[in-house]
């Protein structure tokens, strides 16, 4: 299998085993609460079980167990807490083994107090150890107002746990002094871990599943030890089931809190520590008030001058509490809105655009106003206003001048009515709904109104609510007159850096009205063509072009006005002050319709040094670098364009390969300077033998290649060819020696209407003819003929035939 392959697989099963691993993870709570569950269920209901203490033990078993397995799994940070909290649960079933089940199992009574009880009592100080460790990593700074709430919530409770649990026990004749003490113990230590539950429900902090299940077990523990220890003191208590389906809730819940993957956020600290006094705190602190009095009231009922006083109390606390609750309200309120403005005013500050600053604008109303108020922001014109921005419909609407007018004075008196009040000519253009009501407030800039925000919502927007908008409108105003600076920065900026930037730069910048009248020429002229813009602007510009470029801005004048907005180049000459031809590429562009332009903008660029080299590279392309003749290329490029015209004109032409004879000597002996003077020398006498229409070539080495264009007939060839050998044939003085070179001539000629008609079939028959003038004798010429190719490829496979034998030792010598 491919390696690639199986390291994927791996990883799909891997990722696959993680998957179920955390699935299984955070669902082991639910099978948790399933299986206890259904064994609570069975415990209740069932005939032959309901009531077993071996079970109820195993399901108080199950939540020290599952605070252990929540320890390994989850691994919190508070693990000493979680390590307290199985130890508490585990006293508390080891309590209720001993008082329960121990009698059952070994026929013993068990009294009170007793052993079991002491196990039960140690339950509080273990539980409330975890709580509090957990209160201090939930709310590691000292919080006054939770503190206070607490305490409020905690004493009414305690007050009713001391009326109806721990009074009639302490006063009760019936029980020794530790009876009482055990007795009063218990509603203390419930009442105390219903306090730490408290304090945890309301800290501020995240509220997950694992809370809940936490708050929830205290809570039913306390109930249940209340309603038990309330129904002994009547006499009610029949060892009832509804009891232990408490306890077992208790158990259940812990066990819960512990295994649900949430539970380390019951560690973890708020990230918003304000403590906000809602309609659920209010109305739980003022029950906790009236509990006292409510006992009170209870006590003394029938005595109806008492119940007046206790009465009227409490409705004099409740109006108070009322009374401070929108104060409150009203405090928060003011709170928010100061709030939102400074939110408002980061916004504002950090906007970078108008665009940004109306949008920061239209979400800061919205968020003081309410989400469903419709939010628009004019700006005053010559013409009336300008929405700039709406949340009603699109930006960029044009208003009338009556409709700007009347904003305008709305703003100035910062109007708010319903939008009844307002005339149908304002509330259709604005698309103000009739029911609504509607804010005008004004945009002040410098000292003048330059604009309004006109918000309108389903009701009437209040006083304190106009004033935090008018500061609103303060900081908009602000925001946008910066934006405004900041804008006009830029654009005073971008315009100096452009300025600059077509000062110094080497291109030339002209911009020609539609007639070709120049109407700004950029500095740099005077550095490229050495003229002063002054001079150049107001003429035409076709003043600096050649004749023959003349035609060419004709035509971009020509295609003016179409609106095409894409460049175009061109090349033309332009003429230097001290009358040099420059060569430049010109870059057109219509700009006539752009407000900002109005003109044709040409982007000169001066390329006289790149046509320059291109001229060079071209010239090195086609020429030998030692005598600069054309070499083979140009020049078969040559015989192929005269063995065309010669088809058509029906004229000879005729082509003759020059070879130096023993050339190398002179190389050899005195050297390739010396050979490159010579060669120099033979190919200036080539050119002063030929006529000016004929080309000689080099081709490399000692041979050169003369193309003769329209001869009458080979004698005027071989004429032109023995010219060629005595001229050549003239002593060459050379670092003080003298050469005197010789040439072997091979000539072809090519006739309209034969062959050859090829020019690399006119050279190879021209070479043949020369190899064999070479061969008869040199310093001479010879005139192709068939035959002569026929020897020379006979001569070819005759070597080639000697060569093999000689290879493969086919030669044998006779005397």
């Amino acid at each position: 299998m491919n390696p690639l392959a199986i390291a994927v697989r791996s990883k799909t099963v891997s990722d696959t085993h993680v998957g179920i691993g955390r699935s299984w993870r955070a669902h082991i709570w639910l099978w948790y609460l399933g299986v206890t569950g259904v064994l609570t269920a069975l415990y209740l209901f069932a005939p032959s079980i309901a009531g077993n203490r071996p079970l109820i033990n195993v399901l108080g078993l199950s939540s020290s167990i599952a605070i252990v397995v929540g320890i390994r799994l989850h691994r919190p940070r508070a693990v000493a807490a979680w390590w307290l909290f199985a130890l508490g649960q585990f006293l508390f079933v080891a309590g209720d083994f001993y008082t329960y089940s121990f009698p059952k199992l070994f026929g013993i009574t068990v009294g009170f107090p007793s052993p079991g009880d002491a196990l039960y009592l140690m339950v509080y100080p273990a539980l409330m150890g975890g709580l509090l460790i957990l209160i201090r990593r939930r709310s590691p700074h000292f919080d006054r107002p939770t503190v206070i709430d607490s305490l409020i919530l905690t004493i009414g409770v305690g007050l009713l746990s001391w009326v109806f649990l721990i009074a009639p026990n302490i006063h009760s004749n019936e029980l020794t002094g530790l009876a009482k003490a055990v007795s009063s113990a218990y509603p203390l230590g419930d009442l105390l871990l219903l306090a730490a539950a408290i304090r945890l429900a309301v800290a501020a902090g995240k509220r997950a599943p694992a809370f809940y299940f936490l708050v929830g077990s205290i809570v039913c523990l306390f109930a249940t030890d209340s309603a038990y220890a309330y129904a002994l003191l009547i006499g009610t208590y029949n060892h009832q089931l509804s009891y232990d389906a408490g306890w077992i809730v208790y158990y259940l819940f812990w066990g819960a809190a512990a295994l649900h993957p949430s539970m380390r956020t019951l560690e973890e600290p708020a990230h918003d520590t304000r403590t906000r006094l809602t309609q659920l705190r209010l109305a739980l602190l003022g029950g906790a008030c009236l509990i006292a009095p409510g006992i009170r009231f209870v006590q003394a009922f029938g005595k109806s001058d008492e119940l007046v006083v206790i009465i009227a109390a409490a409705v004099l606390f409740l109006l108070v509490v009322t009374r401070m609750a929108g104060l409150v309200r009203q405090e928060e309120r003011a709170a928010s809105r100061e709030l939102a403005l400074r939110h408002a005013g980061l916004e504002l500050v950090a906007a970078a655009g108008r665009e940004q600053v109306h949008a920061a604008s239209i979400f800061a109303v919205r968020d003081l106003v309410g989400f469903d108020a419709e939010v628009q922001i004019t700006q005053t014109t010559d013409d009336g206003a300008l929405v700039v921005a709406s949340t009603a419909f699109a930006a960029r609407s044009q208003l009338d001048r009556e409709l700007g007018e009347w904003l305008s004075q709305a703003g100035a008196s910062a109007l708010n009515t319903r939008v009844a009040d307002v005339p149908a000519a304002v509330r259709d253009p604005l698309r103000l709904r009739e029911e609504d009501a509607v804010l005008v407030l004004p945009l002040m800039g410098r000292d003048e109104m330059r604009g309004q925000l006109v918000v309108s919502s389903p009701e009437l927007i209040p006083g304190d609510l106009v004033g935090s908008l008018e500061a609103l409108a303060a900081q908009i105003s602000l925001a946008v007159d910066g934006a405004s600076l900041a804008e006009d920065l830029h654009r005073r900026r971008s315009e100096a850096r452009f300025r600059s930037l077509v000062a110094h730069s080497s291109d030339l910048i002209t911009v020609l009205d539609a007639e070709g009248i120049v109407k700004y020429q950029s500095p740099s002229i005077e550095r490229v063509l050495g003229y002063t813009t002054d001079e150049i602007e107001g003429t035409h510009f076709d003043n600096l072009l050649s004749a023959t470029d003349t035609p060419r801005l004709a035509q971009v004048l020509t295609g003016i006005g179409q609106g095409n907005l894409d460049a175009h180049k061109i090349e033309c000459s332009l003429k230097h002050r001290d009358g040099r031809w420059l060569q430049f590429e010109v870059q057109h562009t219509d700009l006539l319709h752009d407000e900002h332009v109005q003109g044709i903008v040409l982007n000169a660029r001066d390329v006289s040094e790149r046509k320059a080299f291109e001229n060079q590279l071209a010239h090195q392309a086609f020429h030998d670098p030692v005598t600069n003749l054309p070499n083979r290329a140009l020049f078969s490029d040559r015989l192929q364009h005269a063995l065309t015209r010669s088809q058509r004109t029906e004229s000879i032409v005729a082509v003759m390969f020059i070879d130096l004879d023993d050339f190398k000597t002179v190389n050899d002996s005195l050297g390739h300077p010396a050979g490159d003077t010579v060669l120099q020398e033979i190919a200036k006498r080539l050119t002063d033998t030929i006529r000016p229409t004929d080309t000689v070539a080099r081709f490399g080495g000692d041979e050169f290649a003369v193309l003769l264009d329209g001869v009458a007939d080979s004698q005027d060839a071989a004429d032109a060819a023995v010219r060629i050998i005595r001229s050549l044939e003239r002593q060459i003085e050379v670092d003080g020696k003298q050469v005197f070179p010789r040439c072997s001539v091979g000539i072809c000629l090519a006739r309209p209407g034969t062959a050859p008609s090829d020019a690399e079939e006119l050279l190879r028959n021209s070479d043949v003819a020369m190899y064999m003038a070479k061969r008869d004798n040199k310093g001479s010429y010879r005139v192709f003929e068939p035959t002569m190719h026929e020897r020379v490829l006979e001569r070819l496979e005759l070597r080639s035939d000697l060569h093999h034998a000689v290879k493969s030792n086919e030669l044998e010598v006779h005397y």
